[in-house]
């Protein structure tokens, strides 16, 4: 890890949780709209067998706040 990575990284992790979140999500955001073709296309045909599992109901699914509340949770610990 470069010095600069680490001091950001550093700094970034004594930030509020909020914000760590707000800038997690931030850098995240901005990779997806690089978009990778590829990557995209492995999305796709994941969200195809998902919906496929969830319509013949060998999956179930979840509200995403419930799913929200258990990373929240998670990160808490």
């Amino acid at each position: 890890m470069s010095r600069n990575l680490s001091e950001i990284t550093d700094k970034a992790l004594r930030l509020p949780q909020h914000e760590q979140l707000r800038l997690a999500r931030t850098l995240l955001e901005r990779s997806e709209a690089v978009g990778d073709l590829d990557v995209d296309a492995a999305w796709e045909e994941e969200i195809e067998s998902r919906i496929k599992l969830l319509d013949s109901g060998l999956a179930k699914g979840r509200p995403f706040a419930e799913v929200l509340q258990d990373i929240d949770d998670q990160l808490r610990r």
